[in-house]
């Protein structure tokens, strides 16, 4: 009664034109973070298909995707700093995007593999330095953005459709060709639209301005987190492996393309429809996940029939990386910590990618099914061990970086 009389309690609101430039900010980075991811996944699966193609063996075309990948990580060192003027960055992108497209056009006429290292040094160039202009777009918004699960998915996906059957060399290598050109194109526009923010703080950590970061320190002291940092590790042997295991398909009559598809489904699909759970979820639930599917998997390797065997494989390692991936963006104690180096962490998965490939090259489809056999087996073990081996300090990398 004693409020009777008294204007209602207004709140203010926020001007209609900010409310515009924060849709408009949202926009623009979830489709720089799309185009990153689409750059990214074709550049796995195309460079690796383009080298099987012109290599003697599968080791030497393991050995282009480690190249490609210490590209990557060098490129990405200076591409995503904060220091550089964006009129550098997009001319910058821009001729490597029209080195990549030259290169792709000549592999298919007779450039060899000569062309071929051309693609891989140039793809990894702009892979880098659109990881740069997610990262400026990024920082000039006014609010801190969620993590790019969606963004990811959108791009991941568009990449193996464009893309194709990896073993058609000629179409392949001509999609490859247009759309690095459309991409860079996309994102030179988009970092034009973005001012500048010279030393403006950030993460660094991996690439795409922590869409891929590093795992906290010690997390391997902790048998707990194991299948969490295996279920991380399991893109790289698959991915590496995709161009061999669609071709050993397409000779049991499946169709190499929905192999692809449907193994970028499963990795992006379980991170997009789960993403409200994974958001709450602690470590110990995420890792009984990843731990049920990384078996789930290993026991499908073992059971099935070729090519049943590789497409089990696909489906639930891929989901087990995409629980982990989105979990991690999303646990702040689950992230990496602040400017870790992109070179180093590209320079660990290329050793590994090289040894998988000397493995793969000489057993062949059941080398590929014995690394996810084991990785299964690891992650099963660790995670029926991790109470007895519990450590007493943990370097948990809990500072929280901007994503």
């Amino acid at each position: 009664m004693c409020c009777i009389g008294r204007p209602a309690r207004t709140f203010p609101q926020p001007p209609e034109n900010v409310s515009s430039v924060t849709e408009a900010s949202f926009v623009r980075l979830t489709l720089g973070r799309a185009c990153a991811w689409f750059l990214l996944v074709s550049g796995w699966i195309g460079v690796g298909g383009l080298a099987l193609q012109f290599t003697s063996s599968s080791a030497g075309a393991f050995a282009l995707v480690a190249l490609w990948l210490i590209v990557l990580g060098a490129a990405a060192t200076v591409g995503t700093g904060a220091a550089i003027h964006r009129g550098l960055r997009v001319l910058a992108l821009g001729s490597a995007a029209v080195v990549a497209s030259a290169g792709l056009f000549w592999s298919i006429r007779g450039g060899g593999l000569l062309a071929v290292l051309l693609v891989v040094l140039a793809w990894g160039a702009v892979t880098a330095l659109a990881s740069g202009v997610v990262r400026s777009l990024r920082l000039a918004r006014r609010s801190q953005p969620q993590p790019p699960v969606l963004a990811a998915a959108l791009g991941g996906i568009s990449a193996g459709w464009m893309l194709g059957d990896p073993g058609d060399l000629a179409r392949m290598s001509e999609h490859m060709a247009i759309f690095v050109l459309i991409m860079a194109t996309i994102l030179a526009c988009l970092q034009f639209q973005t001012a500048d923010r010279q030393g403006a703080p950030g993460c660094r950590a991996g690439l795409f301005d922590c869409s891929l970061p590093a795992w906290p320190a010690g997390a391997w002291r902790d048998l707990g987190q194991w299948p969490l940092l295996l279920s991380g590790l399991v893109m790289l042997p698959m991915m590496a492996a995709l161009p061999l295991m669609a071709d050993w398909c397409r000779a049991q009559s499946l169709t190499p393309q929905v192999l692809v598809l449907l193994h970028l489904s499963a990795m992006f699909g379980s991170a997009l429809l789960l993403r409200p759970w994974i958001a709450v979820w602690t470590t110990p639930v995420l890792s009984t996940l990843c731990m049920a599917l990384l078996v789930t998997g290993a026991v499908l390797a073992m059971w099935l029939a070729s090519p049943w065997d590789m497409l089990g494989l696909a489906l639930t390692h891929g989901s087990a990386w995409g629980l982990a991936w989105s979990g991690q963006l999303w646990g702040p104690t689950r992230r990496g910590q602040q400017n870790a180096s992109p070179l180093r962490a590209a320079l660990g998965y290329a050793g590994l990618t090289f040894v998988f490939g000397l493995w793969v090259d000489r057993f062949g489809p059941a080398g590929v099914n014995s690394v996810h056999i084991l990785i299964g087996a690891l992650a099963l073990l660790a995670w029926l061990l991790k109470d007895l081996f519990r450590p007493s300090k943990l370097g948990d990398g809990s500072s929280k970086p901007s994503n």
